[in-house]
């Protein structure tokens, strides 16, 4: 059943196209290797080892919290870095990512309003891991911006 709900999973991740466009090559580095760190190695082993939905729930829930500070960290590391027109423009591109987020969000619950039972758990946990990746998206994608911005 696990196998099921990864796969589901992954084939989630791979229709919405969540890769940061640095990751997917858009900067052109011919040295650039796809990120991860300790949250993905963690998220692997936490996604294999669940036995209950409240698992499953929880395990995504601690990971969408380590992928949020992680970006926070990598946004407030990245703004010390950049000089004034460069932090004007994170600062409106971080709102922008955010409000799209909100108003997705908005949307869910709406649906989820109208719709009750159209998703249930399987589905809810399903959205629930595409706004983890979003949010690991956007992580990774200021992580290689700041080490862009720090590189001599």
């Amino acid at each position: 059943m696990k196998l099921f709900y990864l796969s589901i999973f992954l084939l989630i991740l791979h229709s919405v196209g969540a890769q940061s466009r640095i990751e997917n090559g858009f900067a052109m580095n011919p040295d650039y290797q796809p990120y991860t760190n300790w949250i993905d190695t963690s998220y692997a082993q936490c996604m294999q080892n669940w036995t209950t939905n409240m698992e499953w729930g929880a395990c995504i829930g601690e990971h969408h919290q380590n992928w949020s500070d992680f970006m926070n960290k990598e946004y407030n590391e990245l703004l010390d870095l950049l000089n004034e027109d460069g932090k004007k423009l994170l600062v409106e591109s971080q709102k922008a990512w955010r409000d799209n987020n909100m108003a997705q969000d908005d949307f869910w619950n709406y649906f989820g309003e109208v719709k009750a039972d159209f998703f249930g758990r399987e589905g809810t946990f399903g959205a629930y891991m595409t706004d983890l990746q979003n949010t690991r998206s956007r992580a990774v994608e200021l992580h290689a911006y700041k080490e862009a911005f720090s590189y001599d």
